[in-house]
């Protein structure tokens, strides 16, 4: 995004979509990151999980940053922000699939992961299964952002959903009301709400189950 000084001298109404604004001093539109992260680390937890892993995107990011932050404050009040580990990539399907690699690959395994975004998703969904662990018998796995509707046929995948057609109708709203002069000097920030569509990749409360082995190398990545 081009720094706060330079949208300005454009003199262009500009609204930013899905990115922290504040320092452009624009408006904004975006969904609540942090609070829909927060909320599925919430689920997890309450279905018996306590050996976590979190696939976040590079720091600097508003969004990723955001993911991350609601995640560690759900992992913080059940004890576990030292012990649930969380790594960071691009937010690509063959990063996702590293990345699993890695988790997978420390000691103990996690017995549930938390993509924070869809093509994250679908490559931790690929490398669970190549690497011969079941979803969600054996790895819990849920996602930030819905599957495209031509993946859908079956409904699978547990996720934050971004509320995306309210987001763009605020979005031309704000614009319109810069361009008509109705809108006030300062910059307005709109958040709103995600919701956690639960489906069968969460899985059931945990059972007991093995978390050393399976068909991954077992390495000890550094921690972020």
């Amino acid at each position: 995004m081009r720094s706060g000084g330079a949208i300005r001298a454009q003199d262009t109404p500009v609204v930013v979509l899905d990115r922290r604004a504040e320092e452009a001093g624009v408006d904004g539109v975006r969904c609540d990151s942090e609070g829909g992260a927060y909320a599925l680390g919430k689920l997890l937890l309450s279905l018996g999980h306590r050996s976590l892993a979190m696939l976040a995107g590079p720091a600097g990011v508003s969004t990723a940053d955001d993911r991350v932050a609601g995640w560690r404050r759900a992992m913080a009040e059940a004890g576990l922000a030292e012990t649930c580990p969380i790594y960071r990539g691009d937010l690509t399907q063959p990063s996702g699939s590293g990345l699993t690699l890695r988790a997978m690959g420390g000691v103990p395994h996690p017995t549930a992961i938390f993509a924070a975004n869809n093509l994250l998703a679908i490559g931790a969904l690929n490398a669970l299964r190549q690497g011969g662990r079941q979803v969600p018998e054996e790895v819990a796995l849920v996602g930030f952002d819905d599957l495209p509707t031509a993946l859908l046929t079956d409904p699978f995948l547990t996720v934050a959903t971004q509320p995306a057609h309210a987001m763009g109708r605020r979005a031309v709203e704000l614009l319109l009301d810069r361009l008509h002069g109705r809108a006030p000097d300062e910059p307005r920030q709109v958040v709103l709400p995600t919701e956690v569509v639960v489906r069968r990749s969460s899985g059931g409360p945990l059972r007991a189950q093995s978390t050393v082995g399976g068909g991954f190398p077992v390495v000890r990545p550094p921690r972020t």
